[in-house]
C-alpha cells in the first residue's frame, strides 16, 4: 500500500508536468518527390493524441510536450515521425507510398485511400483520356475499368457513347450512370462541350457500398470527375496541340458492282427494260458510293493551361479549341471551352470555386433508320451504274425513283449550337473549439442552352415530299438548369491510437427545370436558307407554321449520413444511410430509404501472414451489401394525371392523356459485392478480383389495362432483373529500371443478365425479334432458325419445333438464339518507355453478344431489285442441285431468322501512342520545363466477322444508316513553360 500511493501520485502529476513543459512547435510539410507543400496532412502528438492539420501551404502549428513525438500521416504517403527534443521548428519531408493500397481515389463526397475502401471503385488516370482525339471523352473509357462497358452509338463527332456499369438493370427506365463533376450532376449528352484535358481523375463507383451515398440516383453506378487544381509554387504553363485526320473503316458488307448488278437484273427479267446500248453505256460506269459520301475528316485541337499558387491561394485555368470534321460531309464539331478553379484559405476557413464554360457548333446527319431520304442509306442502295451528277453538273434523278441522297446530304442542314456552363462554389470551416469537426457547404449548377436549326431545301426529296415542294426551315430552343446544393458536418472523433472514427451527416437538394419551344415555317423562297426565306402564313396561302413548346421540372431532397471506423488501420467498417424524396413519384411513395454496409480487412497486416510478405506485399479482403435506387428514364410527371390540349370542331379543350398512379416508386437495386485486392513485387504488380450479384426490383414496366378504361397501359413497378458476374483487373511493371520500363494491364468482366419476374405473373414479353423471358437474359433474340436452301427447288429451309429442317415456316418455330446484352468485355494494354521514348498501346474487346443485322437484310432482300444489293445475292439458286445459302428470287423472303443474326464479337486497337520527351538538360537551356512530341492513332484496326462498318453498338440491332466510328491519326506537341 505504501508503494501504491506514490505511484498514484506520480500518475496524477505526469499530465500536469507535461502540460507545464509544452512548447509551440511549427514547421512545413513537403513532398520528398518534388518539394511541393502538402496541405491537409494529419499532425499528431503520439503521447497525447492531440492533432492538427497543415494548411494550404503545408504549414502547421501545434502545442507539444518538449519530450514528445510528432507523427504525420497523409493519404498516399508513408507515415513519418520525429522527436521534439525541445525544438520549436520541425520540418518534414514525406515520401510517396508506392504500395497499391495507398493510392488516393475519389469515393463520392470525400477522398480515401484504397486501404480504407470496402466498396468497388476503379480510378482511371487522366493521362489515359486527356489527349485522345475524340470529341466526347466517354468513348475513351472503353476497356479502362472492369465492369464498365462503353459502346459508341455513332461515329459523328460529338456523339455521346452509351455506358453501362455491370449490365442493364432497367427495361423502361434509364441505364445511364450518374455523372458528377466537382460535386455537380451533369448530363452525358453534353460531353461534347467539356474538355477532358481539364480532368484530374475519373472514379467509377460500381457497388452499393460506394453508390448508396447517392441513394435514388446511384442504381446504375456513378462516374465521378474531378477537375485539375493548382499547387503552391511558381506558375506552370502548358500548351498542347494536335492535328490529324480521320478515315473510313473497312466495310465488310460487300455490294454488287455495275457488272454484277446489271447481270443480276438481266437474270431477273430486266425490270428497267435496258437495251443493249443502255447496257453497254451503263457498264462503263462503276460508282463507288462510299467514295461519293465519305471524305477524309480533319482534327485540330489546342489547349493552354496555367496553374500555381502563393500564400494561401492556388489556381488552375485553361482554354481550349477543338475542331473536328466528320468523314461524312456536313458533319462535325467545333468546341471552345474555358475553366477557372481557385482554392484559398483564411484561418479556419477554406473556400473555392470550380467552373467551366463552353460553346459548341455541332452539325449532324440522320442515322440509325431505314428512311429512303437518309443519306447514309444511299451508300447501300444507290445503283453503281448511276452517278451523283449528270454531265451538265446537275443532281442525277435516280432511275429507281429513290432520292439522290448526295443532294439530301449537301443541300439540307441540321445544326446545333450549345452553350454549357458547370460550376460550384464551396466554403469549409474547421471548428476551432471542437477539434475534428468540419462544416462544409457546396452549391453548384449545370446550365445548358441548345439551339437547333434545320433547313430543308425545296429541291430535295425531303423538301418536296414532306412539304409539298416548298421546303421548310425550323428552329428549336431548349434550356435546362440543374442546381445541386450539399451541406455537411463531419466529425473525426479523437480516439486512442488504435482507433479511428469519422461520422458525417449531409443534406442535399437537386432541382432541374427545363423549357423549350420550336417552330417550322414553310414556303421557302429566294436565296435565304434561314427565317428570312419563310413565306408568312395566312388563312389563304396555306403556309401556317408548326409551333410547339414544353416545360418541366423535378426535384430531389435528401438526408444522409455515413460512419467510417477503423481499428489498427487494419479492420475497416463503412456504413451509409440515405432518405430521398422525389417529385417524380406518387403521393404514397415519394420517400424511400437506401443504405449499405461494407467491411474490409488488410489480411497482409496479420501476424500469420508475415511469412508471405516477401512475396505478397499487400492483401485486402472486402465485402459489402446495400441498396440504391433509380428515378431516371421516366417522365417528370409519370405518376400524375395529365391533360393535353385538343381541338374538336373548331373548339379547344382539355383531354386527359395519362392516368394517375400514386403508388409509382423507385426502381430499387440491391447489390452484394466481395473481392480481394493484392499487391506483389514491392508494389509493382496489383491484382483485383471481385464477384457481384445485383437484383433490380420494382421495375418500371407498362402494365396493360382493360380497353374499357380508354388507356392501353400505365407505368407501374412490376418485375425484376438480376445481374451477376466476375471482374478481374491486373496492372503492373514487368520490368522497371532507372531508364527502362515495360508495363502491362488487363481487365475482364463476365456479366450474366437474367429476367427474374414480369408483369402480372407473365412468363415472357415478345417485342419484334426480341423476347424478355423469365430465366433468360433480357433482349434475347427470338427468331426462326434458318437452315439454308433446298437444292432441289431453291426454297429456303427452316428448323421446326421438333428440330427438323423443312420448307414450312411458322412464328411458333421461333427460339432464343442469343442475347444482345454483352456477357464478356474488357481491355488490355502495354506501355514501354526507354529514357525519353515511350510506346503505349491499348486494345478493347467484346464477346458473346448477338446482333440482328437489319442493314444487311435490306440489301439481301430480292424484292428490292431496283436498288443495289449485296454481292452475296449473285450466288442465288438457279437450277436443281445448286448448293447455296441464297434462295431463288421468287421464294418468300423472311428476315426474322438466324440468317441475319451475327456475332457481335470484336477486338479493337483502341489507341496507339508513340512519343518522345526531349532531355531535360536541353529543354531547361531553352528556359522551358518540358517538350514532348507524339503521334497517336484511334480505332486503327478492328478484328471482327460482323458484316458491316462497325460491330460496336448499344442497340439490339443494326437498323440501317450507320455512321461508322472514326479511324483517327493525329500528331501532337506538349510544351511546358
Amino acid at each position: 500500500m505504501k508503494k501504491l500511493l506514490p505511484m498514484l501520485m506520480w500518475c496524477l502529476l505526469i499530465p500536469a508536468l507535461l502540460k507545464a513543459q509544452e512548447i509551440e512547435v511549427s514547421g512545413t510539410v513537403t513532398s520528398a518527390d518534388d518539394g511541393s507543400p502538402l496541405p491537409g496532412v494529419t499532425v499528431m502528438i503520439k503521447e497525447t493524441q492531440k492533432g492538427a492539420l497543415t494548411d494550404i501551404n503545408g504549414k502547421y502549428t501545434i502545442s507539444a510536450p518538449s519530450n514528445s513525438t510528432i507523427t504525420l500521416s497523409y493519404i498516399g504517403f508513408k507515415p513519418v515521425s520525429q522527436s521534439v527534443n525541445g525544438r520549436k521548428t520541425i520540418d518534414f519531408k514525406m515520401e510517396s507510398d508506392l504500395q497499391a493500397l495507398s493510392e488516393v481515389i475519389v469515393t463520392g463526397y470525400h477522398t480515401q485511400n484504397l486501404r480504407e475502401v470496402s466498396g468497388s471503385i476503379t480510378s482511371i488516370k487522366s493521362k489515359d483520356i486527356a489527349q485522345v482525339p475524340l470529341a466526347s471523352f466517354d468513348q475513351a473509357l472503353q476497356g479502362r475499368a472492369p465492369g464498365l462497358l462503353v459502346q459508341a452509338n455513332s461515329g459523328q463527332p460529338g456523339a455521346a457513347a452509351n455506358i453501362l456499369i455491370r449490365g442493364k438493370g432497367s427495361v423502361l427506365g434509364s441505364n445511364t450512370p450518374l455523372y458528377i463533376m466537382d460535386g455537380v450532376e451533369i448530363t452525358a449528352q453534353d460531353f461534347a462541350t467539356l474538355n477532358p484535358s481539364d480532368f484530374e481523375s475519373i472514379s467509377v463507383l460500381k457497388d452499393a457500398a460506394s453508390t448508396a451515398q447517392y441513394g435514388s440516383r446511384g442504381a446504375n453506378g456513378v462516374i465521378l470527375i474531378s477537375s485539375k487544381q493548382g499547387k503552391v509554387g511558381k506558375t506552370k504553363i502548358n500548351y498542347d496541340f494536335q492535328t490529324g485526320y480521320s478515315t473510313l473503316p473497312t466495310n465488310k458488307l460487300v455490294l454488287m458492282n455495275s457488272q454484277e448488278k446489271l447481270q443480276y437484273e438481266m437474270d431477273r427479267g430486266n425490270p428497267y427494260g435496258w437495251t443493249e446500248e443502255d447496257l453497254a453505256r451503263l457498264r462503263l460506269v462503276d460508282t463507288d458510293w462510299e467514295d461519293v459520301f465519305f471524305r477524309k475528316g480533319k482534327t485540330n485541337a489546342h489547349t493552354l493551361s496555367a496553374s500555381g499558387g502563393s500564400g494561401k491561394t492556388t489556381y488552375f485555368t485553361s482554354a481550349s479549341i477543338f475542331d473536328q470534321t466528320g468523314t461524312v460531309p456536313n458533319t462535325g464539331l467545333k468546341r471552345y471551352t474555358g475553366r477557372l478553379n481557385v482554392n484559398s484559405s483564411a484561418g479556419d476557413f477554406d473556400f473555392g470555386i470550380n467552373s467551366t464554360f463552353g460553346y459548341s457548333d455541332y452539325t449532324n446527319t440522320s442515322e440509325a433508320n431505314t428512311g429512303i431520304a437518309t443519306p447514309l442509306n444511299a451508300i447501300r442502295w444507290s445503283n453503281p451504274y448511276e452517278t451523283p451528277y449528270t454531265e451538265t453538273g446537275e443532281y442525277t434523278q435516280m432511275a429507281s425513283g429513290q432520292p439522290n441522297a448526295l443532294q439530301e446530304l449537301l443541300e439540307n442542314t441540321n445544326l446545333r449550337n450549345q452553350i454549357k456552363g458547370v460550376g460550384n462554389v464551396f466554403i469549409q470551416y474547421r471548428v476551432p473549439f471542437l477539434k475534428g469537426l468540419v462544416a462544409r457547404t457546396s452549391w453548384g449548377g449545370d446550365f445548358r442552352s441548345n439551339e437547333n436549326s434545320a433547313y430543308v431545301n425545296p429541291t430535295t426529296y425531303s423538301g418536296g415530299f414532306a412539304t409539298g415542294g416548298q421546303g421548310s426551315y425550323g428552329r428549336a430552343y431548349a434550356k435546362q438548369f440543374r442546381y445541386t446544393g450539399t451541406t455537411s458536418l463531419r466529425y473525426t472523433v479523437p480516439m486512442p491510437e488504435l482507433h479511428n472514427l469519422s461520422v458525417g451527416v449531409f443534406n442535399e437538394v437537386v432541382k432541374t427545370t427545363s423549357n423549350s419551344f420550336n417552330f417550322t415555317g414553310y414556303g421557302l423562297g429566294g436565296a435565304f436558307n434561314n427565317e428570312a426565306g419563310i413565306t408568312p402564313g395566312n388563312s389563304t396561302n396555306g403556309f401556317i407554321p408548326s409551333v410547339g413548346g414544353s416545360g418541366t421540372a423535378n426535384a430531389l431532397l435528401s438526408y444522409f449520413g455515413d460512419v467510417k471506423y477503423s481499428y489498427k488501420n487494419r479492420y475497416f467498417l463503412e456504413l451509409n444511410g440515405r432518405r430521398d424524396g422525389s417529385s417524380r413519384f406518387g403521393d404514397n411513395k415519394k420517400w424511400a430509404n437506401f443504405g449499405s454496409v461494407g467491411l474490409s480487412w488488410i489480411v497482409s497486416d496479420e501476424a500469420f501472414f508475415s511469412g508471405l510478405k516477401s512475396t505478397f506485399n499487400e492483401l485486402k479482403y472486402k465485402i459489402s451489401y446495400g441498396s440504391s435506387g433509380n428515378q431516371a428514364g421516366i417522365g417528370d410527371f409519370q405518376s400524375r394525371e395529365l391533360y393535353s390540349r385538343s381541338v374538336y370542331a373548331g373548339v379547344g379543350g382539355l383531354v386527359q392523356s395519362q392516368l394517375a398512379n400514386p403508388d409509382l416508386q423507385w426502381e430499387r437495386k440491391s447489390v452484394f459485392n466481395t473481392g480481394i485486392e493484392l499487391s506483389t513485387f514491392n508494389g509493382r504488380l496489383s491484382v483485383t478480383a471481385e464477384y457481384y450479384n445485383s437484383i433490380t426490383s420494382d421495375l418500371f414496366l407498362n402494365q396493360q389495362l382493360s380497353r374499357t378504361t380508354g388507356y392501353s397501359s400505365i407505368v407501374s413497378n412490376i418485375g425484376s432483373l438480376q445481374n451477376s458476374g466476375f471482374e478481374f483487373f491486373v496492372d503492373g511493371d514487368v520490368i522497371r529500371t532507372k531508364s527502362f520500363r515495360w508495363a502491362l494491364n488487363a481487365s475482364l468482366t463476365a456479366n450474366k443478365n437474367k429476367v427474374k419476374s414480369l408483369i402480372g405473373g407473365e412468363t415472357e414479353i415478345i417485342s419484334g425479334n426480341f423476347i424478355n423471358r423469365i430465366g433468360e437474359p433480357m433482349n434475347s433474340l427470338y427468331v426462326v432458325e434458318y437452315a439454308g436452301v433446298n437444292p432441289a427447288n431453291g426454297n429456303p429451309l427452316y428448323i421446326n419445333s421438333e428440330g427438323v429442317a423443312g420448307e414450312a415456316y411458322s412464328p411458333n418455330f421461333r427460339k432464343i438464339v442469343g442475347t444482345s446484352e454483352v456477357p464478356f468485355f474488357g481491355g488490355f494494354g502495354t506501355a514501354i518507355s526507354y529514357k525519353g521514348i515511350a510506346v503505349d498501346a491499348f486494345f478493347s474487346f467484346v464477346s458473346g453478344n448477338k446482333i440482328f443485322n437489319n442493314d444487311r437484310a435490306n440489301v439481301e432482300n430480292p424484292a428490292y431489285l431496283y436498288d443495289n444489293l449485296s454481292k452475296e445475292l449473285t450466288t442465288f439458286w438457279r437450277k436443281e442441285g445448286d448448293i447455296t445459302n441464297i434462295p431463288r428470287p421468287g421464294a418468300t423472303f423472311r428476315s426474322a431468322t438466324t440468317r441475319f443474326v451475327e456475332d457481335g464479337d470484336f477486338l479493337r486497337l483502341r489507341n496507339l501512342n508513340v512519343s518522345y520527351t526531349l532531355p531535360s538538360a536541353l529543354v531547361n537551356s531553352w528556359k522551358l520545363s518540358t517538350i514532348r512530341v507524339f503521334a497517336q492513332g484511334q480505332n486503327l484496326f478492328t478484328w471482327t466477322k460482323f458484316l458491316g462498318f462497325d460491330p460496336e453498338m448499344s442497340t439490339t440491332s443494326l437498323t440501317g444508316a450507320q455512321y461508322p466510328a472514326l479511324r483517327t491519326i493525329t500528331f501532337g506537341l506538349n510544351v511546358g513553360f
